[in-house]
């Protein structure tokens, strides 16, 4: 499972990083930045198929479990090299790393999702797509129409 994300939905409110925080006890696993005044966009882990976040953590606190990319804190000694293996700075350390779980143990999904106001997160990879052709076929119908 991964968590996608409608660029042009997001209204960067932040209701997902503060959903995040409140199932973590505190602790996000998203931030949400901001791209000049052109857009906001939630940043989290992507469990990638090949991380490399797992390949520097020498503790093994980080580690793939099927598709996704988890963490054991217990395990973890803040070293920081998980941080700068991530190609997509998703990885933060603050004493020990954190990332991204897709909150394997909550029912109902990722927290962030279902707290979204705009609905542009969404784990269904059939409507990411959807969206993002739509989105594509309207940018090349406006860019037609200039002509």
């Amino acid at each position: 499972m991964s968590v996608y994300i409608d660029i042009d939905r997001c209204i960067g409110c932040r209701t997902c990083e503060a959903a995040c925080q409140m199932e973590h006890d505190g602790q996000g696993h998203i931030n949400v930045h901001y791209v000049e005044d052109l857009a906001a966009v939630p940043i989290f882990c992507r469990h990638c198929e090949e991380a490399y976040c797992t390949t520097a953590c020498i503790t093994g606190a980080l580690y793939k479990d099927g598709e996704i990319t988890a963490f054991d804190a217990s395990k973890c000694s803040g070293c920081g090299l998980c941080t700068l293996a991530c190609p997509f700075g998703v990885v933060w350390t603050d004493r020990i790393a954190h990332k991204c779980d897709l909150c394997r143990d909550r029912e109902g999904g990722p927290a962030c999702i279902n707290v979204c106001p705009a609905q542009a997160l969404s784990d269904d990879f059939d409507r990411a797509v959807s969206m993002a052709r739509s989105r594509a076929a309207r940018t090349i119908a406006a860019f037609r129409g200039v002509r």
